[in-house]
Order: C-alpha cells, then structure tokens, then sequence
C-alpha cells in the first residue's frame, strides 16, 4: 500500500481496521475475563485471525465484498460480546435455539432497560460495514499480491503450527509427543466453532440439524390421538399445573423429615400435600421425564421410541389450551428429546439464556412468564414448567441470598469454622449418597470439608426451589382460578459422602430414585372436587413411583379418555400398587432389592422383574 495515502485512502484503511476491531470484539471480551478457556489463545485469537487473513487473502483484491460478508457477524457482534460478558463463555447451538423460540416480550424482559444501548450498538454495528465497504470501493482499495500470499500461508500454516507446538510442549517420548500433536489437531474443529466470527456458522449448522431432528420425532405422533374429552367442566376456569423439578432428592427437603429447614415456605403453605414414597424409574432426565409425561412403561429400553403422544396431547384434545415454559435449553443431546414433548403444547417457551456450566439462569424467570400466561390467556390452561431445580453446579442454581449454609464449593478453601447454624445437621442425611459400583473412596472425596460443601452448596439449591415454588403456588392462589398444582423432580441426585465417592446422577443409587413430589390445590377445587383430594390424600403415603404420574395427572384435571386405567391414578380409590421397577445399572424391583454398603447401589433380584406386555402397562 501506498505509504503516505491520500484522505480517501485513509479513510477506507481506518473503516477496514475499525471493522475488523468490531468483529474481534466478542473474542477480546471472552479472552479477558471469560470460561471455559481449554486452550486460552486457540478459539478467542489464534483461530479467528487465521480465518480472517484468508478472508482477505481470498478478496484482496475487492475488499469491500470482505466488508459486505463479514456484515452479519458485524451486526451481531455486540449481542455476542454482551452474552460473553452476561455468562462468560460464547453462544452457542442450545442458545440459538432458545433464542429463536423467544418471543419479544421476553426478550424485552431479559434485557430489560439494556435493550435500547444494546440496539443502538446493532445499529452502529450495522453501518460501519456498509461505510466501509463503500469507502474501500470508492478508494479502489485492494492488497498487492505478495500480501495476500503471505496472508493465505500464514492462514493455512496456523493448524500445523498449533498441532506443532502443542507437540513440542508434551512430555514423554517421541510417539507421546506426536499423539499430542494429533490430539491437539482433531480438536480444532470444537474449537472453531467457539471462535468469533466463523464459529457462528458450525452453531448454526449444528442447531438445524438438532432442530429437524427433533420436530421429525414431533411430527411421528402428529396422528395419534386419545380420544380425550373433558368429563367434568366448570362455569370457573380451571388452570392445572405441572412443574418438572431437576435432580432433587427427597432426603434433603426438610417437608419430607430432612433436618435442616430446606423448605420453609412450603412448610407453611396450606393444601400441600406431600406425596412421601414416589420413586423415579430412571436415573437421568432423558430417561426419567417420559415417564412423567407419558404412559410408557418403566420396563421399555431407555431410548427406545414411544408409541403414544405426551399428556399435553390428552389436555388439548379435552379443551385446555396447553404451554410449556422452560428454564432449561430447547435443543442438545440431552435436552431435544425432552423438547419433543414440549413441542406437543398450543406454546412453547424456552427462558434459559446461559448453560447447565455458568450461574445466572435461575428458576424465578418462570414466575413473570406463568403470570404473564394467566393474565393473556382466559379459558382453561394446562401448564408445564421444566425447573433448572438442582442440577451440577449447585451454586450455579441460586442467588447469593439463598446461600444460608457455608463454606460451599465455591467459597475460597479456608478453615472456616461457619456453617451457617447447623452444618453438621447433615451429616446424617448423606449416609445413603451414593455412586455407581466402580466409584472407590480416595482421601480427596473423602474428606470432611469436601464432602460439607457439596452438602451446603446442593441444600442451599433446595432452599432455592423451595422459595420459587412457594412463589408459582402464590401466582395461581391470585389468580382466582379453580387450579391444582403437581410438583415431581425427575430423579434424584448422589452426593459424596465418606464411604462414596460418586455424585451426579446416572450412577443407579437409591437417592438417584428417591424424589419429592407434591399437590397443592385452592380451596375452589377441594369445593369443586373433593373426592379426588381425599383419594389422593388417602395414597399420599403409599409405594409408588412416576409411572403413576400420567393417570393422576388426568384424573387431577379430569381428562377421561378410552382406556384410561384408574389402578395407576393417585387420585382414584381404585389405585393399587404396581412393582417398582427401575433401571440401571440393572432393571428391577427396588421393593425387593438390596443396596451396596458404600454407595447405596441399587442391587434387584434378577427373579423380580414382572412381565410388562410390548403394548405398555396392559392397557
């Protein structure tokens, strides 16, 4: 380039420049302060600038189709560098998802009074680089040859380069050193994707695909229907609700005996009913929430496909119009088979903007958008809302002022002779944590402290939701409707313990099955229908487990449909006990099991396993 360019020049070289700053500044914002850096100059730099210098080493010689093409990640630059900077990690598939299933209500209520700063930088972001193309056009502005092949050299050296470097750096000889080499190469591809710009285009891709994918699986029951009616309508509106908890086990909810007061809101709430003995068949949510939510049986393989539509359908067709709201993502590999249901309701409403891997996405963004249904809404209602509840990490799943039991995981690792009152109270409440048959005790997750935080930071995460569903049960009480309220994690959780090492879920431990679950209704609907409240009240306290839920949900709303099967129904005198059976790390009988010393494994008798036929539950 000329180097002393004349004012048009230059001012086409500032634009390019001043552009080029704008599409780096997602990268810049990650860099300084962001998560889940695995390789902290790869994604935000190395990757982006390589792409870049392609760019133009490709275009060159018209530099303001450079400008034009890089307009859209221009535009969205700022909403990304803002995202970065909210949750500390860049976008990605889930989120795009999310976001193209927000309405802009809730977008405007996400962002609050964020939203005009935020859109005045989309504009600014939009001109600069139409200025810039235009100015690089009219200045005739291109790059001498032997600078575009430095620039395609240097763009197509940088992949060998960072698998050299990761190779020099490695420790062992010199086949450990080349395997590191490749390692580090086949994992450019995740890497990209994270970058800013180009990453955005293997998100989109990605999210596509996992959004055909999932509304293919909607589309199989299109034509399936129950044959629903609604058996006993009221002159009142009747709204019934749903809510799907996460990960939560029933010993650690001071309403079902747990020590510590975990549940101080629900305990003084009136016309809660605790359901004590309902047991989870699966262990993780893919498998567990089809069992809430339909009538396959527990003794059908994990994933294996459905014949039947969700209870969203039976609701629809006896007149309810149906939603789902949910603070957890639309699409992923754990989250599209869940959003297979979700996609059966009149709406759908995905809230969450962060991931299960960074704090922020808490469960009271379900309370504006349920009231929000009740007030624009006016017939009879069915609603779904799927908790975050929790879910890994525990700290991740409340606001600061829930944190009332210290030290947690995420306090700094000091003596701290402050608990928060009764730290110790839960000691004995974690004997049963468990993990799966492999997982051995090490002095790390065997130690006191170690094992008290996690305790803290999970039973802070239960003050958490016991505050947000107090709040959804307040939200209904207000709204004058004849309602009902159901409440049922999808499984448990395993908390280390000094005889086991294992958390999570997943593993096939009692308290992985063991969940709380609970009613709640107005006093309109006891007048309304008292008969399904002693029912109910009169099984509260018998063995039974989620296979349950479908019937009871029916009957709680009063949806008859052929073949409905009251044995299974909480809310009926007719229910009887049915074998428990659950899965993993084999199916069984948890009535007739037994439980490993250490973890609490699950452990059925091979002979206890009933006969189920292929058509589900003998219905």
């Amino acid at each position: 380039m000329n180097p002393t360019p004349p004012p048009r020049r230059t001012l086409a070289i500032g634009l390019l420049i001043a552009l080029l700053a704008l599409i780096l500044l997602p990268n810049g914002v990650w860099l300084a302060g962001g998560r889940e850096l695995t390789h902290p100059w790869i994604a935000p730099v190395i990757i982006p600038l390589a792409l870049l210098l392609a760019l133009l080493a490709l275009l060159g010689n018209r530099i303001w189709v450079a400008c034009l093409i890089l307009l859209p990640f221009a535009i969205l630059s700022p909403m990304e560098a803002f995202y970065i900077k909210a949750y500390g990690r860049p976008s990605f598939a889930e989120i795009i998802a999310t976001l193209i299933a927000t309405n802009p209500r809730e977008m405007h209520e996400y962002l609050g009074m964020l939203i005009w700063p935020l859109l005045g930088l989309v504009l600014a972001a939009t001109a600069l680089p139409l200025f810039a193309a235009r100015s690089s056009y009219r200045a005739g502005l291109r790059l001498s040859a032997r600078t575009r092949w430095w620039m395609a050299g240097i763009a197509l050296a940088t992949p060998l380069a960072i698998g050299a470097v990761a190779g020099f750096g490695a420790q062992g000889d010199l086949h450990a050193r080349w395997e590191a080499s490749l390692k580090q190469e086949t994992e450019l591809g995740d890497q990209f994707q994270y970058g800013w710009p180009f990453g955005l285009i293997q998100r989109l891709v990605t999210y596509r695909q996992e959004w055909n994918a999932m509304h293919a699986n909607v589309a199989r029951l299109d034509d399936f229907h129950f044959h629903a009616r609604l058996a006993t309508p009221l002159p009142q509106r009747q709204v019934y609700v749903l809510v799907i908890g996460e990960a939560s086990r029933r010993d650690h909810w001071q309403l079902f005996g747990y020590q510590r007061p975990t549940t101080p809101e629900l305990e003084k709430t009136a016309n809660l009913v605790p359901v004590t003995d309902l047991d989870s068949a699966w262990p993780e949510s893919i498998t567990a929430i089809p069992m809430i939510l339909t009538r396959k049986p527990a003794t059908i393989s994990s994933y294996t496909w459905w014949k039947e539509a969700s209870i969203l359908r039976a609701m629809k067709e006896a007149g309810y119009e149906t939603y789902w709201i949910s603070n957890q993502q639309a699409i992923g590999k754990y989250d599209s088979p869940v959003s297979t249901f979700a996609f059966e309701a009149d709406h759908e409403m995905f809230l969450n903007h962060a991931s299960w891997s960074v704090p922020g996405a808490y469960d009271e963004v379900l309370l504006q958008a349920l009231r929000d249904v009740l007030r624009d809404s006016h017939g009879n209602l069915f609603i779904v809302l799927h908790m975050m509840g929790n879910h890994q990490s525990y700290d991740y799943r409340y606001p600061d002022a829930y944190k009332r039991w210290r030290p947690t995981q995420s306090d700094p690792w000091e003596d701290d002779d402050d608990d928060g009152g009764d730290a110790s109270a839960s000691s004995d409440s974690t004997s049963d944590a468990a993990s799966d048959s492999s997982s051995a005790a090490s002095d790390d997750a065997t130690d006191p402290e170690d094992v008290q935080r996690g305790i803290n930071s999970y039973d802070n995460s239960i003050l958490y939701t016991d505050h947000v569903l107090a709040s959804i049960i307040g939200v209904l009480h207000d709204s004058g409707a004849v309602s009902a309220l159901w409440f049922e994690s999808d499984h448990g959780e395993a908390l280390p313990s000094a005889t086991c090492t294992a958390e999570g879920h997943g593993h096939g431990i009692r308290s992985e099955y063991e969940i709380p679950v609970l009613f709640w209704y107005t006093d309109s609907y006891l007048a309304a229908f008292p008969a399904r409240v002693a029912a109910l009240r009169a099984n509260a306290g018998k063995r039974t487990m989620s296979e349950s839920t479908f019937e009871s949900l029916a009957d709680m709303a009063g949806v008859a449909f052929p073949g409905h099967d009251p044995t299974w129904s909480l809310f009926s005198t007719l229910w009887r006990y049915h074998p428990r059976i659950v899965n993993r790390p084999s199916q069984g009988d948890i009535d007739t099991a037994t439980f490993s010393k250490e973890c609490d494994l699950v452990q059925p008798r091979k002979d206890a396993i009933p006969a189920t036929p292929a058509s589900g539950k003998g219905r």
